[in-house]
């Protein structure tokens, strides 16, 4: 092969090692671009975070399966990798253009089916070559598989680290993207020691360019039939302003924050919770203060405000588009605190009289945490003795369909829970009040506490309480809520209110995702739980049985490595957003550390893993099945090193697997994608089945418990192969 010429120069063997740690780099500075973009572009939830990084790990599974050994002897590294980076940027582009190929207005909720396809064709193209070019660069290294396992390992750990470092919190997206595809491009041409490979790097390099250039005219484009004047990549989200006549609107990723005059909004979420304490020197609010809430609550005198939003950025752009609206956030009243609400209340020492929380409904894992048992024990803690805590969820003041009276019916439960009174408002805004002291419902209590307070407001008026607040709606709202059977408590480890927020989204289209998402809230914890225990059991038995079958038992332990990484993974991922923040800013370094570890893992095993056999298998099967129970305990920590520690010393366990694993498996088989392929689509259908069913209807806690009793298996099954 031309670019490869033999040899054994020092040269030779740097550029080899370089095309296996490129690939490395290539594929998980992509792959979390890639997520970062289907959650600004889509407003993704976890279903869908999970359905990418299934597809994403199939497709890898299948292009080191199927790519056949000639390929890599016919093409030189250039020709194969320049493609896959041209591949990116038009993949980058069609996924922001999306909505407006596929008829969507922005903004406009995605069926569940486009989003599917999607998500499946922007995966799949991207991750089947790369699964080829790994089996393509063991070729390329005379069969050193564990080298460029390690070297990829390395690679992307360094790719997750520069996209955590210098990328995500100075560009955007498509800047990012740009920088990663010069970077490699360059290299690559700089490796060559063909003219004609270096002159072919360049149509790529013009390509990357048209990201760079053309980001914010391409946004533009996409909310067209609106008007985008500003865009902002922040480390937490997308930022977008649209400008409707004087009326100015801020999405995140999205997903309205807040329109600006909202005085409709902005009175219906203030005043329902302020009338209940109208005596309030100290509030708490949590997000939305920007739409006219803060200027409310500054109606009374005497009321100080702790005004908490997590990304500063939104603030910047706040005051660059609305220097009138925004100087309230100088007020000598307001104090705005620029940090995760959670965070800061479970921080805080001081009691409020009021905690108003503004933010989104929950139709995501992270916006989820903001409605569980925990953390409305938390508010309850910072709560003065008789304090008022309240949300706004939207609903609807006529019908109420099933899906969201138990999406209501969760939330009153888990309210209930914590607090001895909890009232909800009915409207196309159900207003939750909750508190230990007296709660008032009445329109005419409400309306001789506004004559008394003095409020000027517009939509929320003493003439219109009758309507909002009248006996039929209010008995109307809890006969609903009070029909469902068996209200599931939403919590950190059990967040199903996300679910049956992807219930009501599935509602707004007449595809079959409705039936199939309602058919699983009813499966029975049989077939989550015990039906995988009961199907692995048997799979290794049969084998057992069969001693001669050497293949299976060496397959079964890669492909279980796979799944329990990265169900582990997931469910570290979730439990460290619930607890510790947003983890769109941090995805890139949880990724490093498990990367990093796989690389250490199976630097370390290299060596013994031949001789090791089926002993050292089972020793780090049983390293697993530690560290599986010490998670278990660990993810309720609010220590953010505790998880980094965790997808370390995970990776280390599945790097060594992986070598030991392979090791033997070549000795027996010469197929170099084989084990690599296994290994990717157990990660796949622990993606698959992690966020979308395991984690809303199992918990974290039963779903630990399912990986500790599948690698207890899994221990025993290698011990009994040992012995045989």
């Amino acid at each position: 092969m031309p670019s490869l010429p033999a040899g054994h120069s020092w040269s030779l063997e740097l550029r080899r090692n370089s095309y296996a740690f490129l690939l490395g780099f290539m594929a998980t500075s992509f792959q979390i671009l890639i997520l970062r973009e289907f959650e600004a572009s889509l407003f993704a939830n976890e279903l869908v975070y999970g359905l990418v990084l299934a597809f994403w790990l199939l497709g890898s599974s299948l292009g080191s399966w199927l790519i056949k050994k000639n390929i890599s002897a016919r093409f030189s590294p250039q020709s194969l990798y320049y493609p896959v980076l041209g591949l990116a940027v038009i993949l980058l582009a069609w996924l922001r253009f999306f909505r407006l190929l596929s008829g969507y207005l922005p903004a406009e909720a995605a069926g569940f089916w486009p989003v599917l396809l999607i998500s499946f064709l922007i995966s799949i193209f991207l991750s089947f070559p790369l699964g080829a070019l790994f089996v393509c660069n063991v070729h390329w290294l005379n069969g050193q598989l564990l080298t460029v396992y390690q070297l990829e390992s390395l690679g992307s750990a360094a790719g997750g680290l520069a996209v955590y470092l210098f990328l995500i919190p100075y560009f955007s997206n498509w800047q990012a993207a740009t920088i990663v595809i010069i970077l490699i491009a360059v290299t690559i041409a700089a490796l060559s020691s063909s003219r004609k490979a270096r002159v072919a790097a360049l149509p790529v390099l013009l390509l990357a360019c048209l990201l760079w250039f053309f980001d914010f005219p391409a946004q533009k484009l996409a909310w067209q039939p609106f008007e985008l004047v500003a865009s902002k990549d922040s480390i937490y989200s997308r930022l977008q302003v649209i400008k409707s006549q004087e009326q100015f609107s801020f999405y995140t990723n999205n997903l309205l924050a807040f329109n600006y005059p909202d005085p409709q909004l902005a009175e219906e979420s203030v005043c329902f919770s302020l009338l209940q304490r109208p005596e309030a020197k100290s509030i708490l609010l949590l997000g939305g203060g920007l739409n006219g809430s803060l200027e409310l609550l500054l109606t009374y005198p005497e009321a100080r405000i702790d005004y908490v939003e997590l990304d500063p950025e939104i603030i910047k752009l706040t005051r660059r588009y609305l220097p009138e609206a925004s100087a309230i956030l100088d007020h000598s009243r307001v104090t705005t605190r620029i940090e995760d609400g959670r965070r800061f209340i479970g921080q805080t020492n001081r009691r409020y009289e009021l905690i108003i929380s503004n933010l989104p409904e929950p139709s995501s894992a992270q916006i989820n945490r903001f409605y569980t048992v925990e953390f409305f024990a938390i508010i309850k803690e910072r709560l003065a003795s008789d304090g008022v805590f309240s949300f706004v969820v939207p609903s609807s003041e006529n019908y109420i369909s099933d899906e969201q009276a138990s999406l209501l019916a969760t939330f009153y439960y888990s309210l209930k829970s914590v607090f001895s009174r909890v009232t909800v408002i009915p409207g196309d805004n159900n207003i939750f009040l909750a508190s230990e002291g007296p709660v008032e419902d009445s329109d005419q209590a409400l309306s001789e506490r506004w004559h008394q307070a003095g409020l000027n407001t517009t939509f929320f008026r003493p003439e219109l309480l009758p309507g909002r607040l009248s006996p039929a709606k209010k008995q109307y709202l809890m006969d609903r809520i009070q029909t469902v059977k068996q209200p599931r408590l939403n919590h950190d480890s059990h967040p199903i209110s996300y679910f049956f927020s992807a219930l009501l989204w599935s509602k707004q289209f007449k595809g079959p995702e409705l039936k199939v998402l309602s058919q699983l809230l009813k499966v029975k914890r049989f077939w989550l739980f015990d039906f995988p225990l009961l199907l692995v059991l048997l799979i290794m038995v049969v084998s057992s049985l069969r001693k001669k079958d050497r293949l299976v038992q060496y397959l079964l332990p890669l492909w279980l490595m796979g799944f329990t990484t990265m169900v582990t993974e997931i469910g570290l991922i979730l439990a460290f957003q619930s607890k510790l923040g947003f983890i769109y800013g941090k995805i890139s370094l949880l990724f490093t550390m498990f990367m990093f570890g796989l690389y250490s893992g199976s630097k370390l095993a290299q060596k013994s893993a031949a001789r090791g056999g089926l002993k050292l298998l089972a020793v780090i099967q049983a390293g697993f099945v530690l560290l599986l129970a010490a998670s278990q305990l660990a993810k309720s920590s609010e220590i953010e090193a505790v998880y980094y520690l965790l997808l370390l010393t995970m990776g280390v366990l599945g790097g060594a697997i992986f070598s030991v694993g392979n090791t033997l498996l070549l000795n027996w088989r010469t197929s170099y994608g084989l084990g690599y392929a296994l290994d990717l689509f157990g990660s796949f259908l622990g993606a698959l089945l992690a966020s979308s069913v395991f984690i809303p209807l199992l918990g974290l806690d039963l779903l630990f418990l399912l990986l500790i009793l599948l690698n207890s298996f899994g221990l025993i099954y290698l011990l009994v192969k040992d012995l045989a």
